[in-house]
């Protein structure tokens, strides 16, 4: 079961940092498009990719990084509530020792 969930958090982890880096790299590429009617007529490309490939490349990589990042923070819900848990502890012992 442990090694279970190991595995889907490194597979999860993965796919977010591949998904991070396609939507810099279009968002990139869509910040230097020129506008929509001069990039298709001059068939501008980024990278191999017309705009309109960009944008679809970008939205879709948009939304399935929110998803795995809603999965992502619902396989790692418990190791946050701890590290919050630890942070509130560790504050509130560093603001008592500074009133003394």
């Amino acid at each position: 079961m442990k090694l279970n969930l190991i595995k889907t958090r490194a597979i999860t982890t993965t796919l977010l940092i591949i998904d991070f880096i396609t939507v810099v790299f279009t968002g990139i590429g869509l910040s230097q498009a020129p506008s929509g009617r001069i990039a298709y007529e001059t068939h501008w490309t980024f990278l191999g990719f017309p705009k309109l490939k960009l944008e679809r490349l970008h939205t879709r990589a948009g939304f399935l990084m929110v998803i795995l990042v809603i999965f992502h923070f619902s396989l790692n819900y418990p190791m946050y509530i701890n590290e919050l848990k630890f942070l509130l502890k560790s504050h509130r012992q560093s603001s008592t020792n500074t009133k003394k």
